[in-house]
């Protein structure tokens, strides 16, 4: 093979480029790389790769036909993007772990006197049809906050500070947002034109941050308030639709939730207000008449935080000067079966009947390009991963085989753990002890299985693993074969039966776990188990409870029960079950989720209950080192940034990882479970074999 200078555009059988340029662990992995094709890659720490997006988006052909794939690897991208070739597709390594920004905003000075404008400030904009965006995170880093918190008399205020993250700008049509974080404060997303789709989005900001002419689709995404240190009521609007009489479709949120930040406040947050835009006509300049915006919440979730008065009206430009007061309800404001503490039926806020609600439909929002297989294929992956979801009845049980069909054909390459995998290898190396028996309760007797390395000369530290299932189902042989490979690692790992729901509420399992501590401690020798280093470890509502338990058990001030512990490996499981974003799958009217099963009522009925399981009650400068693993969803990582960010306060030791484009249960499946198990190790070793990093 001759090759003419550094390869930076790749096409046809991605892998073997990748293995021949020796890609290293901090670029992108052959895994993120699995794709029908990849055109150019940007890596920052790649000699072989574009260093910035902008360079391989220049290096696109002006006339593209069919998407042109640029994968960009993990890590910050400070660049301001205009996308004005078609079809371009960027795509991400994870919304948690790729990030573009910048930090333009509308009241900049520009070089010629004026300002930079709302427009101006994107940092992402969109010019042309056919784009399409995945596994990113975009956002405007303009510090809104801080300059909304002068005094209007401070010398250091500015004004103009709408600072637009994404913007649709004419000649977008057919724009594709897809498992994307569009983060900012005041205008972040600026539909101002064409059709563009939003699918498992997470959007944030809080003053008209979801604004525009274009008719946008918000399908199983995540629209979140952000705090804001001005209090005045309301803080904010999540919409300002400027849609033109003639067009039908304009902002339609479907099956999505509207949540808030901590320090979001009950009833402050407004669903929108009408944008009329100063425009340039024969006879002046003034509010167009004709933007008779739209925006419409279908079967959407809404938290506290909105206001039982939801749209408000808005200030224009009058055609014979000054101002005009354009009326909510002129606009086309509506709801349809919305649920949650924030949704009401008023005289202010109408709803659909069913005939109107039915005209909703993809084909007629979206016309032909519905049928492409790009959005087919967006759709079917998203239904996997249940962004907005809660429980009606009973949870299926949860096995390794069910999440596998489950997950099979969104990732038609994984295979399960409880496959055989060197058993003979590992059964010369590890002792494996099956159903031992550590409790009886209520005529029910609970086992564990235990795994310890052969010919230990030493205690060694033990690992205590927590299955998930919802608090309701699933099986302790679930951790078998992670549990077999710690044992390998020369750790003891058990993996504990305890009480669901379906036997007893909270607090029976965490109790179970407590005394399964117990009886290893009092069958240490045994087992060579060293009593001093313990880790607990979970996955999903195991996570949580490992998280919770582990939290409370080093907690000096509320005289725990439990046995302290010295570390906590959280996979993918939640923190905080009290914030609107943890809450927001429980109180669909007629349904209850899994954590109320557990608990024995909603968070309305047992707020006390609630807050006394969230492990981010508990945190202390004696918390354990606590690792959290977690998949691409952010459902999973409610309450985790504030659980590190204390523990960081508090000097202690703490790691997140984040595997991306994964299924929650990741961990059940190769290829992630190497990986997991690799940063699992590592984690493992430092805490409880190496010197205490804390």
């Amino acid at each position: 093979m001759q090759l003419h200078g550094r390869l930076k555009t790749v096409s046809g059988t991605i892998l073997g480029l990748l293995f021949f340029f020796g890609l290293t662990c901090q670029s992108l992995s052959a895994n993120e790389l699995v794709s029908p094709r990849v055109d150019a890659i940007v890596d920052k720490n790649n000699e072989h790769a574009f260093a910035t997006i902008a360079q391989a988006i220049e290096q696109a052909p002006n006339n593209l036909s069919q998407p042109y794939i640029i994968k960009i690897a993990p890590g910050d991208y400070y660049e301001k993007l205009v996308i004005n070739k078609p079809f371009i597709t960027l795509s991400g390594a994870g919304a948690d772990t790729t990030r573009l920004y910048f930090d333009d905003y509308s009241g900049k000075a520009t070089v010629n006197g004026g300002n930079l404008g709302t427009s101006n400030s994107a940092t992402l904009t969109i010019k042309s049809p056919n784009f399409s965006v995945e596994n990113l995170h975009i956002e405007n880093t303009f510090d809104f906050a801080y300059y909304d918190a002068l005094s209007n008399e401070d010398p250091k205020r500015v004004s103009g500070l709408q600072a637009v993250a994404v913007l649709t700008d004419y000649g977008s049509d057919k724009a594709l947002f897809n498992h994307v974080k569009i983060s900012g404060y005041q205008d972040t997303l600026y539909t101002k034109a064409g059709r563009s789709l939003f699918i498992n989005n997470t959007i944030s900001g809080h003053v008209d941050f979801i604004f525009g002419g274009g008719a946008a689709v918000f399908y199983k995404s995540n629209i979140v308030t952000r705090a804001r240190p001005n209090k005045q009521l309301p803080i904010g609007f999540i919409t300002a639709p400027s849609t033109n009489i003639e067009q039908a479709f304009g902002l339609v949120f479907i099956d999505c939730a509207l949540s808030a930040e901590e320090g979001v406040q009950d009833n402050s947050m407004g669903l929108g207000r009408p944008w009329h835009p100063t425009t340039t006509f024969p006879d002046g300049r003034y509010a167009d008449p004709n933007a008779i915006g739209q925006t419409v919440f279908i079967d959407t979730w809404m938290g506290a935080h909105i206001q039982q008065q939801a749209w408000h009206p808005m200030e224009g430009t009058a055609r014979a000067g000054g101002k005009k007061v354009f009326r909510a309800e002129d606009a086309r404001f509506f709801e349809y079966n919305s649920s949650g503490p924030g949704a009401f039926i008023t005289t202010n806020r109408r709803q659909l009947n069913e005939s109107k609600a039915a005209s909703f439909t993809w084909e007629n929002i979206l016309g032909e390009w519905y049928q492409s297989p790009r959005i087919q294929q967006a759709i079917q992956q998203v239904s996997t991963r249940e962004v907005v979801s809660s429980l009606s009845g009973e949870m299926a049980e949860y096995t390794i085989e069910s999440e596998y069909r489950k997950n099979k054909k969104q990732f038609p390459f994984i295979s399960p753990i409880n496959k055989p995998e060197n058993i003979e290898q590992t059964a010369q190396s590890i002792s494996e002890h099956y159903n031992l028996a550590y409790k009886t309760v209520d005529g029910s007797t609970l086992h564990l299985d235990l795994f310890y390395p052969n010919k230990a000369e030493q205690a060694k530290p033990l690992v205590v693993m927590i299955h998930g299932g919802g608090w309701r189902t699933g099986n302790k042989s679930h951790q078998t074969p992670t549990a077999r490979w710690l044992a390998g690692q020369g750790f003891v790992a058990v993996s504990v039966e305890y009480r669901t729901s379906k036997m007893a509420l909270y607090p029976a399992a965490m109790a179970d776990i407590n005394d399964a501590i117990k009886w290893l401690k009092q069958h240490h020798k045994l087992y060579m188990i060293d009593t001093k280093k313990i880790a607990v470890l979970g996955a999903s509502s195991g996570a949580h409870m490992a998280t919770l338990f582990g939290a409370m058990s080093t907690n000096h001030d509320t005289k725990s029960p439990y046995e302290a512990v010295q570390a906590i490996v959280n996979i993918d499981g939640v923190a905080d079950l009290t914030s609107t974003a943890a809450r927001m799958f429980e109180d669909k009217p007629g349904k209850i989720s899994y954590a109320a099963l557990w608990l024995g009522g909603r968070y309305a009925q047992e707020p006390k209950r609630w807050h006394a399981v969230s492990p981010v009650e508990y945190l202390s400068k004696h918390t354990p080192a606590t690792l959290f693993i977690n998949s691409s969803h952010d459902r999973f990582h409610v309450g985790r940034d504030a659980f590190v960010a204390q523990l960081i306060k508090n000097n202690v030791h703490q790691q997140v990882y984040t595997i991306p484009d994964t299924p929650h249960t990741f961990w059940l499946f190769h290829p992630w479970v190497d990986e997991m198990r690799s940063v699992l190790a590592s984690f493992l070793n430092k805490v409880l074999v190496e010197e205490n990093p804390r």
